[in-house]
């Protein structure tokens, strides 16, 4: 479990390192845009696009590691006041359900991939195709499902420990 809880932790801070040189482009494209609509009167031609693509992009690449560090917002107000062992079952319940939809949301992400792929879809400015940046919010929901599987075993184990 400790080689599993490793991997995941080492494989996730290096996909939100990616996601960070995503976030670093992101800004110089916007900045490069302002610039030159400033110094030549003349925007960036697809930043819009750009932007859109490279959001995407960020979100998909750091949603694990923002799991692994428990970055996402959590309520327990009721929940702090149970036993551990019960706390335990809850979040196994919650992370369990969690896990589901993130399953089923790759899946439908990759079949849209898939689409976007027979169909040639585009961006208009850019005539970039869709299927990559799709691909990556998929890469990273499964990540994030991976770091879903990893707390449930833990919380499985404090259940049964309790």
């Amino acid at each position: 479990m400790e080689k599993f809880r490793k991997f995941i932790e080492a494989f996730s801070l290096n996909l939100d390192r990616l996601g960070r040189v995503v976030i670093f482009l992101l800004m110089l494209l916007v900045v490069a845009n302002v610039a030159s609509r400033r110094l030549f009167a003349s925007p960036v031609r697809g930043t819009v696009e750009g932007v859109e693509f490279l959001t995407a992009m960020a979100i998909g690449l750091c949603l694990a590691y923002c799991a692994v560090q428990g970055g996402h917002v959590a309520v327990g107000f009721f929940t702090d006041r149970l036993r551990p062992r019960t706390q335990a079952v809850l979040e196994v319940f919650v992370k369990s359900l969690s896990l589901v939809f993130l399953v089923l949301a790759c899946w439908r992400i990759v079949i849209y991939a898939q689409r976007t792929i027979i169909t040639g879809q585009q961006s208009l400015t850019l005539s970039l195709p869709y299927y990559p940046f799709v691909l990556v919010i998929a890469f990273g929901f499964f990540c994030y499902a991976l770091v879903l599987v990893l707390e449930i075993l833990e919380n499985i184990g404090k259940a049964v420990k309790s």
